[in-house]
């Protein structure tokens, strides 16, 4: 039996641990970020809701609420952040990107790899990943190498706290998003099959074929099974015409609705994507290109064709511009930064609008986004500061909420 000394002394040998978890829990609640009441001249919910003058709560990374809906109580309590005359967007999504890293997220032996994991590459503190926020995006989908012909599934990644000059590590948000094929010529390599796009076309519609049949078993079967399902979008880089017309004409054969990145041809066969109801990830626009490569977002938008921008994020938001210039709505250029790439990487429900429930990751402009005289000014990722500067901070309101006007 145990004396009252004993009792004292093993309370006393435990007080170090104690003061360690105690210590732990406070380094812990001092890492949650405070609840943030953020002020705008316009807040862009999505592309067709706009709050002017605009109000956002967020609450552990969260969109909480929004305008008039938000409570005195959580007003009172919030950190305010005000950006008084400027303008708020959802975080820009980059659809498709190798972040530099297109060594490492290919297998350069065997042409079919529908299995690899862009994930199991993936640098948290890679350099493209941290000057993405410099350029105005919160989340990228890292995909697998274009020289596999199927190279694997794609992973939704976040930059860290900081931007590019910080120590800061990014995040893996989603290890498994869309499926990556490949028909361009980097994809046919005179070594090793195929050696042509017909090679290509075949060695995919055996593939799918060996799946469903069960002839195909293992990782890659159930990869394959999971795009032929609708479970996985497929997104297939294709540039010119017959790579377009090939990967069309397969996916139909499949069942498969699917994405075509690249598309630099795209503007000779806007007839077949269309009877496909596929959707394009076009290539950065530049004015010097030809007028039929810089009018295909509006012609895409009148046809009912879903698009974005992939490559250099330093040339996105002009794309958008440029897209504008020659005949696309706003509306449109808007949600090809952020809404549209969220929804063709399957993830809308939390990302590319800031709607309630939505991850905080927002864009701050002292103007019009898509006038390019605009300066950006800062970036948030689940509401914390990834890059620029916070806008005027106080413990409290101090003066009443704006009454917002919302459109629709």
């Amino acid at each position: 039996m145990k004396t009252s000394r004993d009792s004292l002394a093993n309370g006393r040998a435990l007080l170090p641990f104690v003061f360690l978890a105690l210590a732990a829990t406070a380094s812990l609640q001092a890492q949650q970020p405070p609840e943030l009441l953020v002020r705008c001249a316009t807040l862009v919910i999505a592309p067709d809701t706009v709050i002017s003058p605009g109000e956002m709560l967020v609450r552990d990374g969260k969109v909480a609420q929004l305008g008039s809906e938000i409570p005195p109580e959580a007003r009172a309590r919030a950190t305010i952040v005000a950006f008084d005359r400027a303008t708020i967007v959802p975080g820009f999504v980059l659809a498709h990107s190798t972040l530099g890293q297109e060594q490492d997220l290919a297998e350069r032996a065997v042409a079919l790899t529908p299995d690899l994991l862009a994930a199991d590459a993936f640098d948290p503190a890679g350099a493209m990943l941290r000057q993405l926020p410099e350029h105005g995006f919160t989340s990228c989908a890292l995909a697998p190498s274009s020289t596999n012909v199927a190279g694997g599934i794609a992973a939704l990644v976040e930059p860290g706290v900081g931007g590019k000059d910080s120590q800061s590590m990014g995040s893996l948000r989603l290890e498994q998003i869309y499926a990556k094929f490949s028909l361009i010529a980097a994809s046919r390599n005179p070594e090793r099959q195929p050696t042509s796009l017909m090679g290509a076309v075949d060695l995919l519609r055996n593939a799918f074929g060996e799946a469903k049949s069960g002839t195909l078993t293992g990782p890659e079967a159930v990869a394959l099974a999971a795009v032929a399902r609708g479970e996985r979008r497929a997104v297939v880089h294709a540039d010119t015409r017959a790579e377009i017309l090939a990967a069309l004409a397969l996916c139909k054969e499949l069942g498969i609705e699917p994405v075509i990145a690249g598309a630099n041809e795209a503007s000779d066969c806007i007839q077949e994507i269309v009877a496909a109801r596929a959707a394009v990830i076009l290539p950065p626009l530049r004015p010097e290109l030809r007028d039929e490569m810089l009018t295909l977002p509006a012609r895409f938008e009148a046809r009912g064709v879903a698009f974005c921008f992939a490559g250099s994020p330093r040339l996105t938001r002009s794309s958008a511009a440029l897209a504008v210039q020659h005949g696309c709505s706003k509306k449109t250029a808007l949600a090809a930064l952020a809404r549209t790439p969220a929804e063709l990487c399957g993830v809308a429900a939390t990302h590319g609008s800031l709607r309630r429930g939505c991850d905080a990751d927002f864009v701050v402009f002292d103007g019009d986004p898509l006038d390019l005289g605009s300066r950006l000014l800062a970036v948030y990722g689940d509401g914390q500061l990834l890059f620029g500067a916070a806008g005027a901070c106080a413990t409290k309101p101090n003066e009443p909420a704006p009454k917002s006007k919302e459109t629709l």
